[in-house]
């Protein structure tokens, strides 16, 4: 009785769901606007997964990290890529995501400044990055020697979303 029961709530909600692909203009504000995404990369004995903060801006996607560990030399080695940003209700009503496959280039020198900028305007406050490095605590030199910034250019670009009818 129970069994069935379920069944036909399970059946009910299926029935309200929608799945579709986003918009263009939904996956770039999507991309856009979300926190946090998931670098995906092949070490030698298997997969692995990250979560960075990043940008989205004129079709890139761009994060910093330190110029050592395992995530850069995963990079280096094979500069292929995945890329995931995900949301969802906690009940997992609801949900969108994008996926992106690519390969990532690693940057450093003066040429990271303005993805740098781009990082401290959507996750510090926004000033310029001579100012933000100039602040106490803080060496250009060195961090400029530690830091680096990781490019992803797309080459297949999926979204799905699931909303309730």
């Amino acid at each position: 009785m129970l069994e069935k029961f379920l069944d036909e709530v399970n059946e009910a909600n299926r029935s309200r769901k929608t799945i579709s692909k986003m918009e263009p203009g939904e996956v770039d504000q999507f991309l856009s606007h979300s926190r946090v995404g998931r670098i995906g990369m092949s070490l030698e004995d298997g997969p692995y997964v990250v979560p960075v903060g990043y940008c989205y801006e004129d079709g890139e996607i761009f994060f910093h990290s330190c110029f050592s560990g395992l995530k850069m030399r995963s990079m280096a080695r094979d500069p292929d890529v995945c890329f995931l940003v995900d949301e969802s209700l906690s009940d997992g009503s609801m949900y969108k995501s994008v996926i992106v496959r690519g390969s990532v280039e690693i940057m450093d020198g003066e040429r990271m400044l303005p993805y740098l900028q781009s990082l401290i305007n959507k996750y510090r406050v926004p000033v310029g990055f001579e100012e933000y490095i100039s602040r106490p605590g803080r060496s250009r030199e060195k961090e400029m020697a530690v830091v680096r910034v990781c490019v992803i250019t797309p080459k297949e670009i999926t979204s799905r979303k699931m909303m309730r009818a």
